[in-house]
This record gives structure tokens, C-alpha cells and sequence, in this order.
């Protein structure tokens, strides 16, 4: 079946700005931002328990939630500390749902062609519709029927309840307490990586205020101090201050103009126990431009780079307003297969920077993506793209990595679901 071109449209421009630096506290400053972020930590976990309890409201009864469960936590926190838990407790909440309906929507999409396939006589075809080459294999298919089916119905449960399941530190890991040898962990890196992942430590900013966030505050000068929980306050102070002072290596400059104007700049500090590492965090929201041209607006005002996803690398042309190719292609090396996600994700964004820069090297006014739309054909699976070798050979080379949600130094580089002309 032939594929229907979608319309081609303009990658929205990046929203934000995200950098982030290494934090050397000494080991005492370590072992208050443990206690700090472990207590702050379970509070959050309180409070999304309570949240996930509520179930489904709709906008006014969310509010009022928010608000009752910030009177709750101030007193033993602070009213900031308060206000950032509870609105990440809400994110986290709405991001669950999401993930759910999107489940969901997988899952619809894969028992209708399975159904479909079932239906049809063993190795013959109802109208367009194969049939399955062998008994067996039908058999097999059918008790994946059943399972996608019985999953389906818990999810429609957990949706129409509002209560989704929500594994704070991250399922993976909380699987890998049974599977310690498997995951190359013992007991005591396991609860160490458990322990730190549970922490919260991330404080929204505020226009107006010293430095543009009371919570965790940083000085122009990279003086970082962190306001301490009500609770804690007695054995560790008002505020937590680190000797070392912060410097950032990537947009040092635009931070320190807005720490200076006192615009708002939320932080997150974060432990990595693989590397033993604290990590600062600092991100900003950037003002939209007025005007964003259309497709057709940017392709008939110049020459653009025409970019094709193929198995291990890019191909690119510089294509005229006309359609028609313009100098030498070009081709990047994207070589993703196997490699951890990190890595995928680097290589990823190498390529993009090369492509950005060969565009501008050769005056391109924009970036012309081709959108491989996997998403319908992974939903179904095998049912789609077949089994065996030829099915693993369907699968769309772009790695399954995301775009930040702002600037990590890299401009918002296009995914599978991002086609059209990229600014």
C-alpha cells in the first residue's frame, strides 16, 4: 500500500534553554545535599501518592487540590520548596496520563490488525488480509491477542480512574532489585542508585526575585546556596552554601545577565553514581518569535539543504526554489546500531551539526526533513513490517532518542514525527 505525503510544515523554534555543569562540593556539603534532597524526596513521594489518590479533576478541582497539598507541605518544608514539589507532582501526573492514552492508542492499533490477521483463514486472505502461514503461528498470535486485549483493559480502567502507575526512580531500575547479577549491580550500588534518584532537588525560578530564584540561589559571582527545609533547618542551618563556585562552559554570559536583571532561572542538582558526580542544572525560557514563515514561504526564498534518512547515513542536497538540485550532495555518516543510547544520541547530534553547518557554509535558508512516520507501523509491530530478518531490517535507522526541551547547545533537531523545513 503507497503511503499518503503528509503536508510539510515548520519545526516549531526552541522554547527554552537548558545548560548544565559539574557541582565539587566537599563530602560534608555532599552529605547535606543528600539529607536535604532525601527529605525533600519523600515529601514528594508523599505528596504524588496523595495526588495519584485523587484520581481525574477536572481544572478548578486541580487547583484546589495543589493548593491544599502546598498548605501541607509548607510547614514542614517552605512555601518555595512547597510550590515546586507540588507542581512537579502535577507534571509528573499529566506526563503519566499522556503516556497512558498513548499506550493506549498502541495498543488499539495493534489488537485491530491482529484481530484482523486472526480472522483470516491459515494461509489463505479475507479480501486484503493475509492470513497466517501456519497453525502454530496463528495459535501464537492469538494468545497475543489476548494478552494486548487484557492489557488494553486495565489501561481503559486506569484512564477512566485517573490513577496511572508511577515508579519514581524509574521501573527499570526498581526490575533490577531481583536481577542484580543481570544488571551488574550489588546490593549496596543498587540502593545507592535507588536512593539518589528518589532525591528532589529542583526549585522553579521567580522574575523579581534575589537572583532570580530564592530556593536554590546562585550569585553572579557562582556562589551557589540552597535554602534547607524547615525540618532540617536546626541541624544544618538556613541555607546550604558550597565552597566551590559554579561556572558554566555554555552560555555563561546570557545566565549571567539574567541572574544579574533577576530573571527567572530554575535549577536541578542531580548525583550520578556511576561516575560519583553532583550536576547542576539551569534552564530558562526564551521569548517565541514574532513570526515564523511557512513552508512554502521559506522554500521559495532560497536555496534549501534537502536532507534523506537512509540505513547509516544522511544524504543532503542543496535544492533551488525550483526543485532542482543545486552543487555536490553531501553525506553524513550516522552509524547507530548496537550502541548505547548515549552514544546514539551524540552521534545523532553530531550529524545535525554538521548538516546546520554545511547549510549555512552554502547560504540554505532552511532544512528539508523527510518524515519516515514510523509510528503507525511500530504500533502494529511485526504485523506491519513482517517477521524474521526482513521485519528487523524495516526498522527506520533514526535512533529512538528525543529532542531536548531546549537548548543542551544543540538547535532542536528533527525526530520520525518531525518532517517538512527545520529554521
Amino acid at each position: 500500500m503507497l503511503r499518503v505525503l503528509a503536508e510539510s510544515f515548520v519545526v516549531s523554534p526552541p522554547s527554552g534553554v537548558t545548560i548544565r555543569t559539574r557541582l565539587r562540593p566537599t563530602p560534608a556539603e555532599e552529605q547535606a545535599l543528600r539529607e536535604v534532597g532525601t527529605f525533600l524526596g519523600s515529601l514528594y513521594r508523599a505528596d504524588l501518592v496523595r495526588r495519584l489518590g485523587e484520581g481525574k479533576l477536572d481544572a478548578q478541582a486541580t487547583a484546589c487540590s495543589r493548593r491544599e497539598r502546598k498548605r501541607a507541605l509548607t510547614s514542614a518544608s517552605s512555601s518555595r520548596w512547597a510550590g515546586s514539589i507540588t507542581r512537579a507532582t502535577q507534571n509528573l501526573y499529566d506526563l503519566a496520563v499522556r503516556a497512558l492514552a498513548a499506550e493506549r492508542a498502541m495498543l488499539v492499533a495493534a489488537t485491530g490488525k491482529l484481530s484482523q490477521r486472526v480472522a483470516a483463514p491459515v494461509g489463505g486472505r479475507a479480501g486484503k488480509i493475509a492470513g497466517y502461514r501456519s497453525q502454530g503461528e496463528r495459535h501464537a498470535k492469538t494468545r497475543r491477542l489476548a494478552q494486548l486485549t487484557s492489557r488494553l483493559g486495565d489501561i481503559g480502567t486506569a484512564l477512566a480512574s485517573g490513577r496511572p502507575g508511577v515508579v519514581l526512580g524509574g521501573k527499570r531500575l526498581w526490575r533490577a532489585r531481583n536481577n542484580l547479577a543481570q544488571a551488574n549491580l550489588s546490593v549496596q550500588g543498587w540502593e545507592s542508585r535507588w536512593s539518589h534518584r528518589r532525591m528532589f532537588l529542583s526549585a522553579d525560578g521567580e522574575s523579581g526575585k534575589r537572583f532570580g530564584n530564592e530556593t536554590i540561589r546562585i550569585e553572579p559571582d557562582g556562589q551557589l546556596s540552597v535554602k534547607v527545609p524547615g525540618a532540617l533547618v536546626a541541624q544544618l542551618g538556613v541555607r546550604l552554601s558550597l565552597a566551590v563556585p559554579v561556572e558554566f562552559h555554555y552560555k555563561q554570559q546570557v545566565w549571567a545577565d539574567r541572574v544579574a536583571a533577576n530573571r527567572c532561572v530554575a535549577y536541578r542538582i542531580s548525583f550520578d553514581p556511576a561516575r560519583g558526580r553532583w550536576y547542576l542544572q539551569a534552564s530558562w525560557a526564551v521569548p517565541r518569535p514574532e513570526h515564523v514563515p511557512f513552508a512554502d514561504q521559506l522554500a521559495a526564498s532560497g536555496t534549501v539543504l534537502g536532507v534523506d534518512l537512509n540505513q547509516g547515513h544522511l544524504a543532503a542536497w542543496v535544492v533551488d526554489p525550483s526543485g532542482n538540485p543545486v552543487g555536490a550532495p553531501l553525506t553524513v555518516p550516522l552509524v547507530v546500531a548496537g550502541l548505547p543510547g548515549s552514544t546514539r544520541d551524540a552521534r545523532v547530534r553530531d550529524a545535525i551539526s554538521a548538516l546546520i553547518h554545511a547549510a549555512q557554509a552554502r547560504g540554505c535558508v532552511a532544512l528539508a526533513i523527510e518524515n519516515l512516520n514510523f509510528a503507525d507501523a511500530r504500533s502494529t509491530g511485526r504485523e506491519t513490517m513482517g517477521g524474521g530478518r526482513r521485519g528487523r531490517s524495516s526498522a527506520p535507522p533514526w535512533p529512538a532518542c528525543r529532542p531536548r526541551s531546549s537548548g543542551t547547545g544543540w538547535p532542536r533537531w528533527p525526530t520520525r514525527q518531525d518532517c517538512g523545513l527545520l529554521r
